[in-house]
This record gives C-alpha cells, sequence and structure tokens, in this order.
C-alpha cells in the first residue's frame, strides 16, 4: 500500500515540474523531438514540404520528406488538400497548368512522379490556384481564374479528361472551401473583400449563383485568400490585406451581408504578414489553426481558436533555416491529423 502511495506522490510531482506532459503537450515540444503525429504539408516555389510530427514541431525544424525535382512536375505550386482516408495529397499545380494527385502522401520524399497529372487542353486548366474534394459525390473542384472547373470520378480522374461543369464566378477566385455535409462551397474574393456561398454546390454550372456573401466594412476582411470551418458551423478566413489578420465568422452557412466577426486575430504579437492558406485541425480540443504565411516565411500555429481574438501570439511557429521556408514563397498547406 505504501509503496502505490509512494508511487503516485511520485507522479504527481512529475506532473507539477513538467516531466510527464499530456499528449496534446505540443506547443512545448522542442526543435523536432517529441511531436505527437499529423503530417504536415506546405507547398514552396518547386517543392512540397513535408514535416511529421506536425502536431508537436516548433521553431527551426526541417522537413521529414521534400518532394522536388524533374519527375514531380511541380511548378508555382499553390494550395494543397489532403484526402486523409486515402493517403492522396492534391496539388493545385499553377505553373504547370495541371493538377497533381500523389498517392501515399506520407511517405514520399525526392523526385517523386505523381501518381496522376490532370493537364490539357480538355481540362480547360490555365493557372489552378486552390482544389476542393466532394467525397460524398466523388467530385474534384478547382478554382482556375474565374472559373471553379468540376471533375467527375475525384478518385480516379486522370490525363486529358474534361470538367463535367464550368462554373463561372465573375471574380478572380483565391481560396475554396467545400462543406460536404451541407453541400455548400466558399469562395474567397480578395478583389471584392468577399466570401462568396454556393448553396447546392454539387449541382451548380455555368453562372455560380451565390446565396450569401460575407462582404462590408464590418467583415474585416482584407483580401482573403484562406478558409476553414469549424465543427460548430463557422467560418474562419485568414486576411492578407492590410491590416492582416484571422477572422472568425459564426452560421457560415447562413451568413451573408456585413456580418461582425466573433473573433479577429490581429496585431503585431500575432507575428501575421501575409497569410495565405490555412488549416483547421478539430482532433486538438477547442481548435488549432495552421497558417502559411509567405512574408514571415513561417508556419503560424494559433490554439484556443474557439474562443481566441485580438493580439493573440501564435502558440507555435515554424520557422529558420533548416525548415526550408526561409526565402520561399509559402503559398499553400494541408494537414493531414491522422498519421
Amino acid at each position: 500500500m505504501r509503496r502505490i502511495y509512494a508511487v503516485l506522490a511520485l507522479t504527481m510531482v512529475l506532473l507539477v515540474f513538467g516531466c510527464i506532459s499530456p499528449r496534446r503537450g505540443g506547443n512545448t515540444v522542442s526543435n523536432g523531438g517529441g511531436g505527437t503525429g499529423g503530417q504536415l504539408y506546405v507547398s514552396t516555389p518547386n517543392s512540397i514540404l513535408r514535416y511529421s510530427n506536425a502536431e508537436g514541431s516548433i521553431g527551426n525544424v526541417a522537413p521529414t520528406g521534400t518532394i522536388n525535382g524533374a519527375a514531380t512536375g511541380l511548378s508555382a505550386p499553390r494550395h494543397l488538400l489532403v484526402d486523409t482516408s486515402a493517403d492522396r495529397l492534391y496539388v493545385a499545380n499553377q505553373g504547370g497548368s495541371s493538377v497533381l494527385v500523389f498517392d501515399n502522401a506520407s511517405t514520399l520524399t525526392g523526385n517523386a512522379a505523381p501518381t496522376r497529372v490532370i493537364a490539357g487542353n480538355a481540362t480547360k486548366l490555365v493557372a489552378p490556384v486552390d482544389v476542393a474534394l466532394d467525397t460524398t459525390n466523388n467530385l474534384l473542384y478547382v478554382a482556375d481564374g474565374t472559373s471553379i472547373l468540376v471533375f467527375a470520378s475525384a478518385s480516379t480522374v486522370n490525363g486529358n479528361a474534361p470538367p463535367v461543369r464550368n462554373i463561372n464566378m465573375g471574380i478572380t477566385i483565391g481560396a475554396l472551401l467545400l462543406d460536404v455535409t451541407n453541400n455548400q462551397l466558399y469562395v474567397s474574393d480578395p478583389g471584392d473583400n468577399a466570401v462568396d456561398r454556393l448553396d447546392g454546390a454539387s449541382t451548380q454550372d455555368v453562372v455560380g449563383i451565390v446565396g450569401g456573401a460575407i462582404a462590408g466594412p464590418d467583415t474585416k476582411l482584407a483580401q482573403p485568400r484562406g478558409l476553414a470551418l469549424d465543427a460548430s458551423g463557422r467560418l474562419i478566413v485568414g486576411n492578407s490585406g492590410t491590416p492582416t489578420s484571422i477572422t472568425v465568422y459564426p452560421n457560415a452557412s447562413t451568413a451573408t451581408a456585413d456580418v461582425i466577426p466573433v473573433g479577429n486575430i490581429t496585431g503585431t504579437n500575432t507575428r501575421l504578414q501575409s497569410p495565405q492558406q490555412i488549416a483547421l485541425n478539430r482532433n486538438v480540443s477547442s481548435g488549432e489553426l495552421y497558417v502559411a504565411d509567405t512574408l514571415a516565411a513561417s508556419i503560424l500555429i494559433f490554439t484556443n481558436m474557439s474562443s481566441a481574438t485580438g493580439n493573440v501570439a501564435p502558440a507555435r511557429v515554424i520557422s529558420g533555416a533548416n525548415t526550408g521556408l526561409t526565402g520561399s514563397a509559402i503559398n499553400g498547406l494541408a494537414l493531414d491529423p491522422t498519421r
């Protein structure tokens, strides 16, 4: 009995002084060690960087894998999307007028050829910037200029395949986000400081019918280029304009007009300089947001997104010479918290 009490007492001491940390202690993990899981993919001008232990990585940590070389076909890749169930990475390959698909993404490094390449005149791809995946209807949405090209058989589409639909938005699109459950597609409009919502996304064609648009001075939107949706149906937006910020809007599925954000992360402590694509890790309590910031040459990670607002500092920052991010245009990221 005394031995049991002694063990319990020792355990309490270790917990108090930080010698034992809980699984979600990612904010205090040293560079490159002891991460809690997850794969983070980041696009740079001609490479995809992959960081293992993404939920714990901090500081000047080197990527676990770097996909680059002639065989990859990478040319100015922009936004990324990961299908976690298939371990599959989709790349909006702007410079190559293509969408690249890499299977077994969590294991790739070096001069790895994509499993599939969607490209050719029939695809109508010119300069794709973002992709969204409808796993229910097996559709792939691709933002390209003012259009959203929709490809059938997303899990197998390859080569010079024509889109089954072409949705003209009449704006230069900055980002896409698909809410599969509600069949709604969110489209960022950096030129007009707005986020449009297309209802009944899987049947939209020719001219995009906007069911609701968040726009107006009270929204604080400023060249929005990153979109995420949390479990409570709140829309999270990364704003690359002035002032740079992360803004949060409630009831995204019905929100419209000059909506006042319930959260506005902005100020010098945030280290935001030009946020691009963002990704939300719902597996972490209260939400954990990853931000690709090209001017900061960093990945900024904010926690407690369910309540974060104001001039708050990121809980973790991935930056430094070893990361491969210094001097690079960081345009996109994707997070797979399951591996």
